[in-house]
Parts: C-alpha cells; sequence; structure tokens
C-alpha cells in the first residue's frame, strides 16, 4: 500500500508527465501538484498549494470538483469523471479525471489523488459533430428559412455561451444585407447593418462578403475596419467579430456567418473548424430553401398552365351550352322581323316568342354563373364527395360527350377525400378531354370511357378511366409524363402536353401517383381496346 508519503517522495517524477496530477487533503486543500497543473491552471505551485478549489475557481467548476472529491472519499475506490475548467478568457478546458483515495495503515482515507487529461479537442469536436448531426435532421424539415437559421443560431451558441452569432444574407443585387438573423442582437443594430453596402473596410460581415473570403477581426476598437461602426458595438459591448461567407451552388455569396465576442479574442483552431462547419450548415439550409422557393415557382407555372388547359375545355364547352341556344334565339327573332306584319295583330304569339327568348337568355346566364363559380373559387383543402366532384365534371362535359356521341359509364363508390377539389377537377376533365381527343384522331365510331372509384383499405382512393381509342405504341408509354411530349400529330394518340402537367399536380398537390397502360376489356359483351389511366389518391392529404 503506498502511503501519502511515498507519493510526496514523487514529485519530481510527476512534473515529467503531461496529465495533470494534484493531492488534496480531505478537507480539499491541494498538498501537491505537478508542473502541468501549473501550465493549464497559470497559478505556481506556491499559490497552489494549501487553497481550495472555491479560492483557485469559479464557483461553478469549484462546486463540481469538491462534489466528485467527495464522492470518491465516500465510497473510497476510484472514479472516472469528465470535467470541466473555465479559464479567465471565458474559453473551456475539458479533462478526463480518475481520482482514488489514499488510504493510511487503518485503512483510514487521508488524501485524494487526482489525474487528469486534457481531452477538449476530442470534446469539442464530438460536440460539433453531435450537433452538426442535429442541424442536418432539423434542416431537412419543411420549417421555415427563419426558424432554421434561428435554430443553427441557438445550436452554435450552446456549443459556447460567450458566443453572439448571427446570420446576414444579401439582396438579390448582392449589394446589401436585405436579413439579419440572430438572438443576442438589439434590433437598432441589425437594422443598421442592413442599410450598408458591402465593400472592403465594411464591418467584417460587409468585408467578408464583398471578398468572398473569411475576415477575422480580434479587437473591434482598434482596427481599421470597425473605425466607422463603433458607435455601434461600443453600447453592446462587442470587441471582437469573425465572419464568414457562404455560397450558392453557382459559387455567388449569399451571405455571411458571424460570431462576436465580449472580449477581444483570437480564434482557436477549433473555433475555425466551427465558423467553417456552421457557415456550411447554413449555406445548406439557405440553399435548400431557394431551391423549394424554385420549386414552388415551377408549380404555380405549371398549376397556372393547367387552368389555362382546363379554361379552353371549358370555353369549348360553353360554346356547346351556347351553341343551340343562341340559334335558336336567331331562329325566333329573325322570323319574329320577318313575320311582323303577318301577326302583328296576334300579341299572343309575339308574347310566347318573347317569353323564349328571355327564358333562353337566362339559361345562358345560369350557365356563365355556373362555370365562373367553378373556375374562381379558391384552391384550398377541404372534405369532398368524390360523386359530387364528378358530378361538377359532368356538368362542364356533357354537352361535348353528347355532340360527341360519347357514352361515359360511371362506377362511382361514394368516397370522402380531403384534399384540393379544384386541382383534382383539373385533373380529371384533361384526362377525359384526352380520351375525347383520341376518339377523334383515330375516328372511333362507337366512343367509350368508363370510370371507376373505389376505396383501397381506408388508405387510398383509386380512379380508374379506361377508353376504347385503341392506345398508344407500347415504346411510347414511358416517355408520355415527358414535358411536350404528344403523339397527335401522327393520329396515333390524344395523349399529349396535359399528362406532364397531370402527373406533376398529382405528384405535387395531391400527393399520389398515375399510372398509364395500354388495356383491353369487354363491354356489353363486346371487346375494347384503349388506354387506362390509374389514379391513387390518399384520403386525406395533411
Amino acid at each position: 500500500m503506498n502511503t501519502l508519503k511515498t507519493y510526496l517522495y514523487q514529485e519530481k517524477t510527476f512534473d515529467l508527465l503531461e496529465n495533470l496530477v494534484y493531492f488534496k487533503d480531505l478537507e480539499g486543500k491541494y498538498i501537491l501538484c505537478n508542473d502541468s497543473f501549473c501550465k493549464y491552471t497559470n497559478y505556481t505551485k506556491e499559490e497552489v498549494i494549501g487553497k481550495t478549489d472555491y479560492e483557485l475557481f469559479n464557483e461553478e467548476d469549484a462546486k463540481a470538483f469538491t462534489t466528485n472529491d467527495q464522492s470518491v472519499i465516500n465510497q473510497k475506490e476510484e472514479k472516472s469523471f469528465c470535467e470541466v475548467l473555465t479559464l479567465n478568457d471565458d474559453s473551456k478546458i475539458y479533462f478526463e479525471s480518475k481520482k482514488d483515495v489514499i488510504l493510511d495503515e487503518q485503512n483510514n482515507a487521508v488524501a485524494i489523488i487526482g489525474i487528469s487529461k486534457d481531452i477538449t479537442k476530442e470534446k469539442e469536436y464530438e460536440t460539433l459533430h453531435t450537433t452538426t448531426q442535429k442541424i442536418l435532421e432539423y434542416t431537412l424539415k419543411d420549417n421555415k428559412l427563419k426558424e432554421t437559421l434561428l435554430f443553427i443560431i441557438n445550436e452554435a451558441e450552446k456549443i459556447n455561451n460567450n458566443m453572439i452569432c448571427s446570420i446576414l444574407l444579401l439582396d438579390e443585387k448582392k449589394q446589401m444585407f436585405n436579413k439579419s438573423f440572430t438572438k443576442s442582437l438589439p434590433d437598432y443594430y441589425n437594422d443598421a447593418v442592413k442599410t450598408l453596402v458591402i465593400g472592403e473596410g465594411v464591418g467584417s460581415c460587409g468585408t467578408a462578403a464583398f471578398t468572398k473570403q473569411r475576415v477575422i477581426v480580434e479587437d473591434i476598437n482598434t482596427h481599421p475596419f470597425w473605425a466607422d461602426f463603433v458607435s455601434l458595438t461600443k453600447p453592446i459591448g462587442l470587441n471582437a467579430c469573425w465572419s464568414q461567407p457562404f455560397f450558392s451552388k453557382n459559387n455567388e455569396v449569399l451571405g455571411t456567418f458571424a460570431i462576436y465576442y465580449k472580449k477581444p479574442k483570437q480564434p482557436t483552431s477549433f473555433e475555425l473548424e466551427l465558423i467553417d462547419s456552421f457557415s456550411y450548415l447554413v449555406s445548406l439550409a439557405v440553399n435548400r430553401y431557394l431551391r423549394q422557393e424554385e420549386i414552388k415557382k415551377q408549380e404555380n407555372l405549371i398549376t397556372h398552365q393547367a387552368k389555362l388547359v382546363s379554361l379552353s375545355n371549358v370555353l369549348e364547352n360553353i360554346a356547346h351550352h351556347w351553341r343551340q341556344p343562341l340559334s335558336l334565339i336567331s331562329t325566333i327573332t329573325s322570323a319574329m322581323k320577318i313575320d311582323y306584319d303577318i301577326y302583328m295583330e296576334d300579341k299572343k304569339l309575339y308574347d310566347q316568342a318573347l317569353d323564349k327568348v328571355v327564358k333562353t337568355t337566362q339559361n345562358l346566364s345560369k350557365t356563365i354563373d355556373e362555370f365562373r363559380e367553378y373556375f374562381l373559387k379558391n384552391t384550398q383543402k377541404k372534405e369532398l364527395k368524390i360523386k359530387e366532384t364528378f358530378e361538377k365534371i359532368n356538368e362542364v362535359l356533357n354537352k361535348k360527350f353528347a355532340s360527341s356521341n360519347i357514352i361515359v359509364k360511371q362506377n362511382l363508390e361514394d368516397v370522402s377525400l380531403y384534399t384540393y377539389e379544384t386541382e383534382l377537377i383539373h385533373i380529371l376533365i384533361n384526362i377525359i378531354n384526352n380520351s375525347i381527343d383520341a376518339f377523334e384522331n383515330k375516328n372511333i365510331s362507337n366512343p367509350l370511357i368508363i370510370i371507376d372509384v373505389k376505396q383501397e383499405a381506408n388508405k387510398n382512393c383509386i380512379v380508374r378511366i379506361k377508353d376504347n381509342a385503341l392506345g398508344i405504341d407500347e415504346n411510347l408509354l414511358d416517355k408520355i409524363f415527358e414535358p411536350y411530349f404528344t403523339t397527335k400529330d401522327d393520329k396515333s394518340s390524344g395523349v399529349g402536353l396535359s399528362l406532364f402537367i397531370v402527373h406533376d399536380l398529382i405528384k405535387r398537390h395531391l400527393k399520389g401517383t398515375i399510372e398509364v397502360t395500354n388495356t383491353e376489356f369487354n363491354y356489353q359483351d363486346k371487346p375494347y381496346k384503349g388506354l387506362e389511366v390509374k389514379l391513387i389518391l390518399p384520403i386525406q392529404i395533411n
């Protein structure tokens, strides 16, 4: 058994070790420490011996050290701890400490020996890795850009409570910062930053954005880049600012990620790694947001194109609705004019004719109102009955079915959906009109459309629309969802541009899928060949 005296004789040997070695009595006063201990704590041995942790270190650290010591004394066995030492510049050193008691011949504890290994780098990079993974997972969620950037700032500041982080975004012209994100800087400071034109010498962030390089300012009060802005920083107590630009995929500067300190400070190698990592994470978040915005623009354009396609079909159907009534009005008024002299005395006949004209024009007005209501209502998710949706579609297409002698057979289950009805109507009208076009292109004598709707396992609504327009070449099936693909010019099919629009609307808006196949089927004991479009729609869009 080594006694305390035996350990104390080895003082010179302890000075050769890189790890910190120290001895304390049971009251927590230091008896001995090696040179490494003095190097890390910035104390001499004379300043350490006879002092307690509370006399040497800040209260939080001292309390943790003392608690760990007492745990070892109480259990009289070696224990390991992860301990943190906060230095005067507020930086932290992490130690893996092993502590044990020294016993006398009666097996009584007389002192504590501690050996601490510096694991700061391992701990810092472990923390950085864990934080990076957490931020990446958050970035992949559908949060608003502001929420994501503030989350990144919050996680960065958790690593070091003395850091104040800021993210600035450039305007479209890449000349000024137009958006600022921070948790700890006052509004007046952020507003002032957003009025500055970037350039070399315009603070840390303005210079970093302009030069496309990291800018390290260790002391704001003496650095020329900040000469014009100390009136902004002094009231807040900012004294150091390191700024890193981040870029788009095309290597255009999008903004800067900055770290401020309230004391003049030079970055450590880890802090340089930290600012690199976080500026990259910000870059990922901003680029993802910009990509989503571009996708939204494309979706809006596609939706607009779909509505234009549907509008064309609706206008065509209005023409079908109006052609016969207008012909009737023309015939009645022409006959009244020609036969005025003959029937001028027969007021009853004139009244009947005029009543017919009035009734017909009222019906035309009603038609306009119906189509206007269908087209101008807001695009919002709603609860709908699929049967009622098809009734609205029939109102639009019935005249067209009748004029083209198209037989439409509908087998519709009473399925309820929570989805975008306007988009669904556009999609279904486009699909049906493709069949109608195919009938005309191929001169189908007995055109037939069969529509089946059923609910599948309380999960999806399955819509099948098939025709007898002979289908299309199997080699072309894989291409029908490509933009601008069409076979109409060669009269082989009515499947055209609208299927690209339909595919995109179903996938992005209705969160469903679409499949198109050639099919053979029997109807009233007669065989037919055509195209089948299958829609798989979720019962509810979240």
